[in-house]
């Protein structure tokens, strides 16, 4: 297990208010530290966002006063995260870019390049927490339980946590506003920038992905069908829906109705009237991987989170085989999407994640 309670450490700017407080609180308890941003896009194409990113995350080094280096990730981010999240959309999943990112980018090449640049680990602004268990570091949520991020950092590796520090794990959102307007940083008032890795301004995410990679994927809007199998209208692409959906269907059923299933293979999107039809007690996953240094023994009785804002709810993991297994729910989840990540939780404590077939 890595000591990173000393030494230098590298911070992750984005610009935002929890990285710049993150980056605070480092030099407060003495650390040496160096501010580093990833650089995920080609000015060329999103030129004001990527300067105002960019510019901010300098600001913010600048009032900290230390050293602020730009990652390049342009390529790295476009096949690692942004192309193959418009595959799953024209496969109709509905993918998680921003665990993809964490997993594939923050923590595979940022901090690589932390560890190569003499750093003795990198920290973040994600409220979550760490605490060593014998040889092993635990990753627990956040104390604000309205910005805890261990959902989508439920995917990081053992060997990346003893390499990671987490300074607002113990904080909440009005605390670290408020100790941003008490340092002078630039990011006090900024707004929360979700998404803002992925979109253009004005689209949603689906839609930046396709203006960006359509041309390289056959995608063709299907019929949108409703529960008695008729065919109401054709739409602009799956990419466009999720399971569970009821805004946005935009045609008229005369009911109440949501998104049950998408087929790629026709570009269908299949309708419900009755909610239930969205409810699942069994979950197929794959790429099952686990936060602890070995895996758990199965049957595993654990709670599971189905995207970042709902309630975990308990179920019996089984089956474990080449990173596949099946969740049992013991009470029922609505509108499970394929695509998606099952966080796996023993309380506070993460334990892994699987993708959602």
């Amino acid at each position: 297990m890595a000591n990173t309670s000393n030494g230098k450490i590298a911070i992750a700017l984005s610009g935002g208010v929890d990285s710049g407080v993150a980056g605070a609180l480092l030099l407060e308890e003495g650390r040496e530290v160096i501010g580093v941003t990833i650089q995920m896009h080609n000015p060329a194409v999103l030129g004001g966002v990527v300067r105002d990113k960019l510019e901010a995350a300098g600001a913010i080094a600048r009032k900290l006063g230390i050293q602020h280096f730009i990652l390049d990730c342009v390529n790295d981010f476009e096949r690692l995260v942004l192309r193959p999240a418009w595959n799953e959309y024209a496969a109709g999943r509905t993918p998680c870019p921003c665990m993809w990112c964490n997993e594939r980018v923050k923590f595979d090449i940022m901090l690589d390049w932390a560890l190569e640049n003499g750093c003795q680990a990198l920290a973040t602004g994600h409220y979550v927490k760490l605490s060593a268990d014998g040889d092993q570091i635990v990753m627990l949520r956040g104390d604000d339980r309205n910005k805890d991020q261990t959902y989508f950092l439920s995917g990081v590796t053992q060997k990346q946590l003893s390499r990671l520090v987490f300074p607002l794990g113990d904080r909440d959102k009005p605390w670290v506003r408020k100790k941003a307007g008490e340092l002078g940083l630039p990011c006090a008032e900024r707004a929360e920038s979700q998404d803002s890795c992925f979109i253009f301004p004005g689209l949603s995410l689906s839609e930046s992905l396709k203006s960006r990679f359509a041309g390289d994927t056959t995608q063709s809007g299907g019929f949108i069908v409703d529960w008695n199998g008729s065919k109401l209208a054709r739409h602009g692409g799956i990419h466009n829906f999720t399971v569970g959906q009821r805004r946005g269907v935009k045609v008229g059923t005369g009911a109440r109705a949501w998104v049950r299933d998408l087929d790629a293979s026709t570009g269908d999107v299949y309708l419900t009237n009755n909610e239930d039809d969205l409810l699942r007690d069994e979950i197929i996953v794959s790429g099952v991987s686990w936060t602890t240094l070995e895996p758990p023994p199965t049957p595993l009785e654990c709670e599971v989170q189905i995207r970042y804002r709902s309630a975990p709810v308990a179920a019996t993991l089984l089956e474990i085989s080449d990173g596949r297994g099946k969740l049992l729910l013991h009470k029922p989840a609505r509108a499970v999407a394929p695509g998606q990540a099952a966080a796996f939780y023993d309380g506070d404590r993460v334990l892994g994640r699987g993708w959602i077939e």
